[in-house]
């Protein structure tokens, strides 16, 4: 921490929350001009307005004064499992959570060795890759790592052992990422991905957490002005839902459990292989399990039981959550190394980030209050 504001972090924090400069000065009761000082350095808020930035933004103040960390490689652009296209300001809200993270890993690499890295990236050009050779590698990874051709109970576990930071992203009244399941990055060399639990059954968190394992390990290489091209986008989303698909449901064991077109057979195979009972069906379709009459009625099944939303054992199965850094950040409280109070100032982040982002409970931060001070309100006056 230093004893000026640093104005890159309240460029950080407004964007972060998804919020334009106009909502901003509107909020504390400046102009938009005297935002834009501030974010460049031109201008040190007073005391009152950086309160007032904070509180209107949910950040600390001591966020604002929290020096930027030196990036130590290049990273990869962000890709996205989502049901629909992402406004550019939630996109951007986006990079900050990764940002986050990694300082929040950084910070405690000081004192812990996290799980050395284990995930392969292609040397092949993703252009080149046939289904066939996806199909391969999901085999091929699996076989790596011991996983056989068997359920995988433990996603995020296995993903946490091969040295991937798997974590929840934090949602606020700002911005809740609407459409956003996951989104992934490779940031200093480290593979980091963030899923949205709320409201997401587990099935398709599995499948959003595979679908970006996907793309760290076949798109590293594409160039940020390039991963914001649709036929790029389309072509990396494809791959990477094939990759999911072939990684979750192996095909050299997965159609041996495929005996019947009915939907409540489909549930006996959803329930062992923590798959959507609809991307159970599609890959019958991929591995021609099914003939097309077969296929087409049940999906119309799906659609009369208005299944296609919400599935059957949707609110029985669930996926354990990310371990990696709350447990480093416990490893030191319990050793009394920091303190609860210190790690939450050290991070610069508030509660509510902190508890999605590095998986603590609500009682991690019990005795931990900043007391709200009274906000001085501009008004405006008429002159005579």
């Amino acid at each position: 921490m230093t004893s000026t504001v640093i104005a890159s972090r309240i460029t950080e924090a407004r964007e972060a929350r998804a919020m334009s400069m106009e909502d901003l000065a509107e909020n504390i009761g400046v102009t938009r001009q005297s935002v834009s000082k501030y974010e460049k350095g031109i201008v040190n808020p007073s005391p009152e307005i950086l309160q007032a930035i904070s509180y209107a933004l949910s950040f600390p103040t001591e966020f604002f004064y929290k020096t930027e960390q030196k990036a130590l490689a290049g990273s990869s652009p962000l890709f996205f499992r989502s049901n629909s296209n992402i406004a550019k300001k939630v996109k951007n809200a986006c990079k900050y959570q990764i940002k986050w993270t990694d300082e929040i890993k950084k910070q405690l690499e000081r004192y812990v060795d996290f799980v050395e890295r284990d995930i392969p990236t292609l040397d092949k050009e993703y252009e080149d890759l046939t289904f066939e050779d996806i199909e391969e590698l999901a085999l091929a990874i699996r076989k790596a790592w011991g996983l056989s051709d068997d359920p995988i109970d433990d996603l995020i576990g296995v993903l946490e052992n091969k040295g991937v930071i798997v974590t929840q992203f934090a949602t606020s009244d700002f911005c809740t990422f609407k459409g956003i399941d996951a989104f992934s990055c490779w940031k200093d060399g480290t593979p980091y991905i963030l899923y949205h639990s709320i409201q997401k059954s587990a099935v398709r968190t599995r499948f959003s957490i595979l679908h970006e394992l996907g793309h760290l390990i076949m798109h590293s290489s594409i160039a940020e002005d390039e991963a914001v091209k649709k036929d790029i986008v389309d072509l990396a989303d494809m791959q990477a839902d094939r990759f999911a698909a072939a990684f979750l449901l192996p095909a050299t064991s997965f159609p041996k459990d495929i005996h019947s077109t009915s939907l409540s057979s489909l549930e006996i195979v959803k329930r062992k292989w923590g798959a959507a009972m609809s991307t159970i069906i599609r890959r019958c379709e991929t591995l021609d399990l099914l003939t097309e009459n077969q296929i087409n009625y049940l999906k119309r099944q799906m659609t009369t039981r208005k299944y296609w939303h919400k599935e059957p054992l949707d609110d029985i199965l669930t996926v354990a959550a990310p371990e990696m850094l709350r447990d480093a950040i416990y490893l030191l409280v319990d050793n009394k190394i920091i303190t609860p109070t210190a790690f939450i100032n050290a991070s610069g982040l508030s509660p509510a980030d902190l508890k999605y982002i590095c998986g603590l409970p609500d009682e991690f931060f019990d005795g931990f209050n900043q007391r709200k001070k009274p906000i001085l309100r501009v008004i405006k006056t008429g002159t005579n």
